[in-house]
């Protein structure tokens, strides 16, 4: 073997080898892009001592070309051919690395070319295109689907789902291996990313979706503005200076445009597009990886197939909904090399209704308006881990910015701190969220009340007295449970009303020594200039979280 395999790569093979024991005939392993996919299954002749002959299906070029020669690479003493259109694979080669488009014809003149009884080991390239019929049509030709078939199939994915919503298990039984990007990164595989968030005022709520996501010629007439496209020339001059840069545009149009924009302002660029001619498009990516052009548009060209480790940019010129679509333009990116730190992606958002745009932020479970600024996504998980813990009356899950973050954790809103929001209009108490859906208002004498959302969308009140519980009643609305809560405080517990209302005067004077010291031992962040009711707050927050 040419290359020496990382520790996931060697759990992925036995995995692939454990499962086919179990029965599962039809294995998908989902990697993300740079994690080495073809590494894996051009270690399978050797791995499982492969006796008859080994078929990988792809559906572009470059993946084809890619396949053979990293199988050559693993296996010097096997013949490795293409089946594509004008080259066919001689029936003495031991791995045929075939087109789908080509033996997907409806004719099957050159599927039958291949013996089906020759072909036990079965791998898909980028599988999620593979419930598409030209796919199915090769599949079922080699009889992977019959019930007491001996065959291994197994599909390689960064994205295990497809844009259109159609489900990979209509193939495949079963994801026997799989990691995320976020592990890869923490790992070490992957290069961090960072990224910011650039917003235009180009409106997309009149184009019209499809299958998930807008549609491209109403998506171009849209974004393919002037005004806009000088906005990605800013940008790149702004954050990407000096960083080979990657531009993914909608159409051919657009990506011209946004080129010829490039070199108006003096920026070395080039477009490949769909059209661009096989040695025109290998001339732009060598001039690409010698430096002799900085930046690359392309529309749905590069977005698979490609890999060049020094592109430390990618700008995303082309909304989308689909995370799957996003993701494949992202891993363009992600491949390590020693002349980069990270890679910087910048997200072009424009205006849209309902705000379902792929960005960065959102592809890592932050707020889908979050800004980066420039930082690293594993910081901004960092930073959101620390506000969780040390200020917990700050809500992270709103904040757009890590500068908004940190003026949240130090100026505390009165309001916002000592009244949830849901709750606010409901109640005059101070009422603290002390969890999902769960309430808490403390009274004197160690009492505290309750009011909790259950798994049945009821309300459940409770009067607490240190271990002994007391159900006040269980209602269909937040409002009514409430309600019941503070007319017990008012009717039973009258000598409790000045310290839980909210507009009492001790509230407002400054936090005392003793709370101070309970909420440092705590491990909390103290903002400057506390008051005792926002200390009383927090307190309640711990005591109710414990």
């Amino acid at each position: 073997m040419a290359w020496k395999l990382r520790d996931y790569q060697r759990d992925c093979l036995k995995t692939i080898g454990d499962s086919y024991l179990l029965g599962v005939r039809r294995q998908l392993v989902s990697l993300p892009t740079g994690t080495g996919k073809t590494v894996v299954f051009s270690s399978f002749p050797g791995y499982f001592k492969m006796r008859k002959r080994m078929l990988v299906l792809a559906h572009r070029e470059e993946l084809l070309v890619q396949a053979r020669d990293k199988i050559l690479c693993a296996n010097r003493d096997l013949k490795v051919e293409i089946e594509q259109a004008a080259r066919k694979a001689s029936p003495d080669s031991d791995v045929v690395v075939a087109s789908v488009p080509t033996l997907g014809r409806a004719n099957a003149q050159r599927l039958q070319r291949l013996d089906r009884e020759e072909f036990y080991l079965l791998v898909v390239d980028e599988a999620h295109h593979s419930t598409a019929e030209t796919y199915r049509r090769v599949l079922e030709y080699f009889g992977v689907f019959e019930p007491d078939t001996r065959k291994l199939l197994v599909g390689f994915t960064a994205t295990p789902k497809r844009g259109d919503g159609q489900g990979l298990d209509a193939v495949f039984e079963e994801i026997v291996f799989s990691r995320n990007l976020p592990e890869m990164i923490e790992s070490g595989y992957l290069s961090p990313i960072a990224g910011y968030r650039v917003e235009t005022e180009v409106d997309l709520s009149k184009v019209r979706k499809r299958m998930g996501d807008f549609v491209v010629r109403q998506l171009a007439e849209t974004v393919n503005v002037r005004a806009r496209n000088r906005i990605i020339i800013d940008v790149h001059q702004e954050y990407l200076k000096q960083r080979p840069t990657l531009v993914f545009c909608v159409d051919v149009e657009h990506a011209c445009n946004v080129a010829q924009s490039f070199s108006e302002a003096g920026v070395p660029s080039g477009v490949i597009t769909g059209e661009t001619p096989r040695n025109e498009r290998a001339a732009i990516l060598q001039q690409f990886r010698q430096g002799e052009i900085e930046v690359v548009t392309n529309c749905m060209v590069l977005t698979e197939g490609f890999d060049e480790p020094s592109v430390a940019g990618i700008i995303l010129a082309r909304p989308t909904r689909s995370n799957l679509l996003y993701t494949q333009m992202v891993g363009r990116g992600t491949r390590l090399h020693p002349d980069k730190k990270d890679v910087l992606v910048i997200d072009i958002v424009d205006l849209t209704k309902d705000r379902q745009v792929a960005t960065l932020s959102g592809l890592f479970g932050l707020s889908s308006d979050f800004d980066l600024q420039g930082r690293t996504v594993e910081q901004a998980q960092d930073a959101l881990r620390w506000v969780e813990s040390h200020c917990p009356w700050v809500r992270a899950d709103e904040a757009v910015s890590m500068e908004e973050l940190r003026y949240r954790c130090t100026h505390v809103d009165l309001l916002g701190l000592e009244t949830p929001e849901e709750l606010r209009g409901l109640s005059r108490f101070a009422w603290t969220a002390v969890g999902r859906r769960h309430y808490r208002l403390g009274l004197a004498a160690n009492e505290w009340l309750t009011a909790s959302g259950t798994i049945l969308d009821r309300w459940e009140v409770a009067l607490h007295q240190g271990r002994r519980e007391r159900p006040l009643g269980t209602f269909s609305q937040l409002r009514d449970a409430v309600g019941k809560a503070d007319a017990f405080v008012e009717s039973q517990r009258p000598e409790s009303i000045r310290l839980v209302s909210r507009s009492t005067p001790w509230r407002r004077a400054p936090a005392s020594a003793k709370q101070i010291q309970l909420l440092h031992k705590s491990g909390l962040h103290i903002p400057p200039g506390i008051t005792k009711g926002q200390a009383s707050h927090m307190i309640s927050m711990l005591l109710g979280r414990r």
